[in-house]
């Protein structure tokens, strides 16, 4: 798999008749800590590129799979047509089953043979849908010898090009922050450290709580969720003070307000 750079697990190809339902899919795959292309999330990211070149390579090198939405107006749009003949070369390079076909209705597609298996959304939960990619997206991983790893605050830090005035990387033990149930200060580099699932987890050295989250790639949200770096996101549950001179005042990095929910909120 050297030569594809797998940025996301799931890459959503469909029409844009379809995207109510559509976005509820996506979001439901980024809540359960899949790392989706999908082009809501990607406003600033598409801004300004040759769309032609850059979704060619999101469905052909970039994507773990292809989700399509097999709808009547997936058959007749120009822009799906294009993200179908991506993902299809795709396919045929690797010759297994990256197209995972989500059927709105009976429409048929080139290219997609009337035997291959997929799930029809008009009688599968969006849940479901969910279960079965994440099964799908794991079961890629371990053939594939892909494992999580462990991405301190200090390595965001780093490897989305942030470091100090002086040209020094950024690390935990100059990020202090408190505890939101026991309210003790300290700092990231006394914090435990694990990894739950796929993201990293700094829990109070008192055996409180989690009281920073390090994100996979593209793993924010929601709004209050956190704070981007690059291709990470930070989920901290109180405000986190980068002390860059130990005389000097510290920046401040406010505390995210959604942090360590696991349901986005409603609205209203």
């Amino acid at each position: 798999m050297s030569e594809y750079l797998l940025t996301y697990d799931i890459a959503v190809s469909f029409a844009g008749e379809d995207r109510p339902y559509v976005e509820q899919v996506a979001d439901a795959l980024k809540l359960s800590g899949l790392s989706v292309f999908y082009d809501g999330y990607e406003k600033a990211n598409l801004w300004g590129k040759d769309l032609y070149v850059h979704l060619t390579n999101v469905y052909r090198d970039y994507s773990k799979f292809c989700l399509m939405f097999i709808s009547e107006h997936y058959a007749r749009n120009q822009w799906t047509n294009h993200e179908r003949r991506a993902a299809q070369a795709r396919a045929f390079s690797e010759n297994r089953e990256y197209i995972l076909p989500l059927r709105l209705d009976d429409s048929s597609i080139d290219g997609i043979l009337e035997t291959t298996g997929f799930v029809d959304a008009r009688h599968t939960t969006v849940d479901k849908t969910v279960d079965i990619l994440r099964a799908k997206v794991k079961e890629f991983n371990e053939a594939n010898g892909i494992k999580a790893e462990i991405v301190k605050a200090e390595d965001a830090f780093e490897r989305a090009g942030i470091q100090l005035p002086n040209g020094h990387k950024v690390c935990d033990s100059m990020i202090e922050t408190s505890c939101p149930t026991c309210a003790t200060t300290q700092l990231l580099s006394d914090a435990p450290i694990r990894l739950k699932g796929e993201e990293t987890t700094y829990e109070c050295r008192n055996g409180c709580q989690i009281i920073l989250v390090v994100g996979r790639p593209r793993s924010q949200a929601w709004q209050g969720r956190g704070y981007r770096l690059k291709d990470y996101v930070i989920r901290n549950a109180r405000d986190l003070f980068l002390k860059i001179n130990p005389q000097g005042p510290a920046v401040l990095i406010p505390a995210s307000p959604a942090a360590l929910m696991a349901q986005q909120p409603k609205e209203g």
